[in-house]
């Protein structure tokens, strides 16, 4: 008797659907077990019902598929079929472990370097995951609850670009929210600026960058945080109070950083306090924290969230900056760079992503001039909420997020105050110049009422 002899009578035998249903065709070796899957499964297209043994006997043709399924049929087990799915699923996964690894070995080990073997082995794990379906099992309807519990309703977050919007829409840590721009629309500033939000609230933030670098990165965020113009901390062309800003910005991100920042008063050295600062540890408190690779997975993505969860202080968001770079697998898409197929795929693993690790994920992606999610219009279908970005560049304070899509509640936009300076988004409400036109004429025309 052999472990898919085994299963195949059970399943066939009680009329098992939920275990044939978790039966992949894949799970088989090569040969009869996997022919007699396909029988099985054109049987169960055609009449919505398992076969017996008897209406395969005369579905099957070939005498040795006829001589398999007597052998099945005389099988004796007591075991049940969705323990024998489990030892099948086992014995599958390590067959595919072994049979990748051995090929990593042979072909790759001796020429490529760290960073490569360490991504390769990432992208062999993703790989096993997706062939393999090692979800949980649904819930117990005997024992759902009807409510969050407040452990998980203190998951919640906004998105933190305007308060009044806040108020009403809040995102589970199981979202997958996406925010679109046109090239240069603004998609990397937003991200900063739902990073420093989530962090100010007591969240750590992990962001994910690829084509700013992480000084980049934290310049930026640091000009969100503190109100000074990023690009005067980039070339640091700062005041004294802007110095001091910045300063006790930098210091707050260490264990250390009360103690040096004193010391950085008296001597005013930037370089000397930064190296006091890194010779010890990040402070046990929110942190954002920014990986850039230019050639971001997802294989990576994961990887790097499943580490970070046990280290940073209350992980609340997961960003990805953005989606439509990051690649399936290493290897080069066939359909380059904008391949839609691979894009959905992102798509679904992100939500994927925030389902496993329970922390909301957020990422960018682009839109054409109008709005529209461009190449691939299937990536909005994973997630739980999607925005599209319009502003009208310096000449106006302000910047709108029209609602594309909301998986539980309803379609609204907001436009928030913009200040270009320092790339700051909200907290108020701001009228956009269609919003200010429309009240202009409004009052011109010495209407009492109208609607804001």
């Amino acid at each position: 008797m052999t472990l898919e002899s085994a299963l195949l009578k059970q399943i066939l035998a009680n009329g098992d659907f939920e275990t044939w249903n978790g039966l992949k065709e894949h799970y088989f070796p090569e040969g009869e077990y996997r022919k007699l899957w396909r029988v099985v499964d054109k049987h169960v297209h055609k009449y919505n019902d398992l076969p017996t043994f008897e209406d395969l006997k005369l579905e099957v043709r070939s005498r040795d598929l006829q001589e398999k399924i007597y052998a099945i049929e005389t099988v004796e087990t007591d075991i049940e079929s969705i323990i024998l799915l489990d030892y099948l699923k086992n014995q599958f996964t390590q067959s595919e472990i072994l049979s990748k690894l051995e090929n990593y070995i042979d072909h790759q080990v001796a020429i490529s370097d760290a960073r490569e073997n360490i991504d390769l082995l990432q992208e062999i794990v993703v790989q096993v995951e997706d062939a393999v379906d090692t979800n949980d099992e649904a819930d117990d309807m005997n024992s759902v609850e009807l409510f969050d519990s407040d452990e998980d309703l203190a998951k919640f977050l906004p998105l933190g670009l305007n308060q009044e919007y806040d108020l009403d829409y809040k995102f589970s840590p199981k979202d997958l929210v996406v925010i679109g721009g046109h090239r240069g629309g603004g998609k990397s500033f937003t991200c900063c600026n739902i990073a420093a939000a989530a962090q100010e609230r007591g969240k750590s933030a992990l962001y994910f960058t690829i084509e700013m670098d992480t000084r980049q990165m934290l310049q930026r965020i640091c000009g969100i945080q503190t109100g000074i113009n990023s690009g005067r901390i980039k070339a640091k062309n700062l005041n004294p109070m802007e110095w001091d800003k910045v300063a006790q910005w930098w210091a707050a991100r260490f264990s250390n950083g009360t103690e040096a920042y004193n010391e950085w008063r008296d001597h005013q050295d930037f370089d000397k306090f930064h190296y006091q600062l890194s010779r010890n540890k990040l402070a046990d408190a929110p942190q954002i924290d920014i990986h850039y690779d230019p050639s971001l997975t997802l294989a990576k993505i994961i990887s790097v969230v499943r580490q970070k969860q046990a280290q940073l202080p209350n992980l609340g968001i997961v960003i990805v900056d953005y989606l439509n770079q990051v690649k399936r697998h290493n290897a080069p898409s066939r359909q380059g760079q904008y391949d839609w197929t691979e894009q959905i795929e992102i798509s679904k693993g992100l939500k994927s992503l925030a389902q496993e690790s329970k922390v909301l994920v957020l990422s960018a992606f682009q839109t054409n001039e109008k709005g529209e999610a461009r190449f691939s219009k299937g990536i909005l279908d994973a997630v739980d909420a999607a925005y599209s970005i319009q502003h009208w560049g310096d000449s106006e304070p302000c910047i709108k997020f029209k609602c594309d899509k909301m998986r539980s509640g309803s379609i609204e936009p907001f436009t928030s105050e913009m200040n270009w300076e320092t790339l700051k988004i909200g907290p108020h409400t701001a009228l956009d110049p269609d919003e200010k036109a429309e009240l202009k004429e409004t009052m011109t025309t010495g209407e009492d009422t109208y609607d804001l």
